[in-house]
């Protein structure tokens, strides 16, 4: 949410404004959340076309569940037979998948403390990607010789790093608020927004945020300018594109996680380096000069 929340500031700076305005070019946002009652669903319809539930769970989902009034804090108006479908198919996909890349493997911490105790790199168990870079990183960031070059920690705060730790407050209700009156307001200032998904995530799937986006096109009565189809990096599909009024992109990232860079670094400089330079996604296997 932040990106198009800031931006959705620094419009409201230059609609105030009489001397300095900001010189926004473009707004880029990954794996967003756009509206909680449209993509919690979809996580489920994602679970089920990658067969990691059944048909019969997936239709009571579908079904029994209205995620209308859907909220992080306190989910309610949800039905007995909802909760149980919700539960089942959780059940099933379990603990041994990692829901932001399907189709990585999971770390398991006794191997990297083992490997960090040997002090070497920790194995790229899966798909030439290192599974458990999350522990790895916390042990990283803590490390006195990398915290003294990134003049880090310079008070010798009492607690060590960690990701996404309690020292900040995050807001339980920010989640719920639908983003897309923004991503509106943002294109109707002429500013490009593209918004991509790396099409292994389930927490925040492709599949809701491109039906939200074509949905917004409709709003804002855009035409198709670059029908939906394959993009290529270095001769092989890096994903799938489409183009609404010249202003709004949607774009998949083929075998990429929720964090795109992390999974599919090349692909992903490819796709944020053709949104700096305000060039489309390439159509076709014909290498380019950035290839």
């Amino acid at each position: 949410h932040y990106v198009p929340q800031l931006t959705n500031v620094l419009l409201d700076h230059n609609a105030g404004s009489t001397g300095f305005k900001f010189n926004i070019k473009g707004v880029a946002i990954g794996n967003p959340l756009l509206r909680l009652d449209r993509d919690t669903p979809a996580t489920y319809e994602y679970f089920w076309s990658h067969g990691m539930i059944s048909d019969e769970i997936g239709l009571a989902i579908m079904n029994d569940c209205d995620f209308d009034d859907y909220s992080y804090a306190s989910p309610h108006n949800v039905s007995h037979s909802c909760n149980n479908a919700i539960y089942e198919a959780n059940l099933i996909v379990g603990d041994y998948i990692n829901n932001y890349d399907v189709i990585l493997d999971v770390c398991y911490p006794s191997i990297v403390e083992q490997e960090l105790r040997l002090k070497r790199m920790a194995t790229k168990i899966s798909v030439g990607v290192d599974v458990c870079m999350s522990l790895e990183r916390r042990f990283y960031f803590n490390l006195p010789e990398v915290q003294k070059a990134l003049h880090a920690n310079r008070t010798n705060l009492p607690y060590s790093w960690s990701m996404c730790s309690h020292v900040l407050n995050y807001s339980d209700t920010d989640g719920n608020i639908n983003i897309l009156p923004i991503l509106k307001r943002i294109v109707q200032n002429h500013i490009p927004v593209w918004v991509f998904s790396g099409d292994q995530d389930s927490v925040v799937p492709l599949l809701g945020s491109r039906t939200l986006i074509r949905e917004l096109a409709h709003e804002l009565q855009f035409k198709i300018t670059v029908p939906y189809g394959a993009w290529f990096h270095k001769g092989q599909v890096g994903g799938w594109v489409t183009e609404y009024g010249n202003l709004l992109t949607f774009a998949t990232v083929r075998g990429a996680a929720h964090m795109v860079p992390y999974a599919q670094p090349s692909r992903a400089l490819h796709l944020f380096s053709s949104f700096v330079r305000g060039r489309r996604l390439p159509n076709t296997t014909r290498p380019s000069i950035d290839d």
